[in-house]
């Protein structure tokens, strides 16, 4: 089997950490293989991968059977948005703070390589979004949306009013600091803090929630996986900023509108089976909390 390496380099210790990863591997009967950028690291002949084994991306995704992650939840975020289109299981070895996306702990390493070169895990397909902004000119796609769409004020600190379609059927003006957009992957990021609902990843529902909003009741709503939803602002409002991911960032203005819905295919990711999703969630929060004390 073919298993990618995908690290975050500015990590502390990667390179020992990577070697024991690929001797795991080695051991197990996997073989690794690397993107083409990490030459840049000298990573092959650190880790002792073939030449063979090194391609450029989007060639080398092409070739995986699997590809690790070795970072924090962002790290497995990015490798998500370039593989989905390959069809090829994600899992992230965990070097960051919660962790939230990553299967396994550096401690665990060991143990869930030898599970998965047995076969002892199930893949799991979650939903992301597909953005566009419609103009009287055309329509520009925006980066595929793994963990949630988020429209604010184009100044920082202003209210936004942000105008709500489902369905093509108006729903609600939104008087707030701003709208978030999110699938099941981003409901315990940005959606989690702004009081949004947290969603078990199998669920492919769609996740409206607003950001503080200047309204008397106002509550997340859950829609279908075959959701289609348009946002629009009055003209007064003239424009409106769109971040992606807390990375990508655009604008729109009052002749446009920011059309999402789910993508039409899914992100893959390898799940084992002792690993609780909610029980994991609550534990990480639990020690994000404590230290927090």
């Amino acid at each position: 089997m073919r298993v990618g390496f995908i690290p975050n380099m500015g990590k502390e210790n990667i390179i020992p950490i990577l070697q024991e990863a690929k001797s795991l591997c080695e051991k197990n009967g996997l073989d690794v293989w690397l993107p083409a950028d990490l030459e840049e690291f000298n990573l092959p002949e650190l880790l002792g991968v073939p030449t063979k084994h090194v391609l450029p991306r989007p060639e080398f995704f092409k070739h995986l059977d699997m590809a690790f992650s070795f970072g924090g939840d962002g790290t497995l975020i990015h490798l998500a948005r370039q593989i989905y289109e390959y069809d090829v299981p994600i899992c992230g070895i965990n070097l960051g703070e919660l962790g939230f996306l990553n299967q396994i702990e550096l401690a665990d390493m060991e143990d869930r390589i030898k599970k998965f070169a047995n076969g002892d895990y199930r893949v799991e397909n979650r939903i992301h979004l597909a953005a566009e902004i419609r103009t009287p000119h055309g329509v520009k796609k925006l980066t595929p949306v793994i963990n949630e769409v988020v429209i604010t004020h184009e100044k920082p600190g202003r209210m936004a009013r942000i105008n709500l379609a489902i369905n093509e059927g108006y729903t609600q003006m939104y008087p707030a600091d701003g709208l978030i957009v999110a699938c099941s992957t981003g409901s315990t990021g940005y959606n989690l803090s702004a009081g949004g609902p947290i969603m078990a990843p199998d669920n492919h529902s769609i996740i409206v929630t607003p950001v503080a909003p200047h309204l008397l009741q106002s509550v997340s709503l859950v829609l279908k996986e075959s959701a289609r939803i348009d946002l629009t602002m009055p003209k007064r409002q003239e424009k409106l900023h769109i971040c992606i991911d807390g990375t990508f960032d655009y604008q729109f203005s009052s002749e446009d509108s920011l059309h999402i819905e789910a993508s039409a295919l899914y992100s893959r990711y390898v799940r084992f089976y002792d690993v609780k999703f909610f029980a994991t969630l609550f534990r990480k929060l639990s020690a994000r909390r404590d230290e927090l004390l």
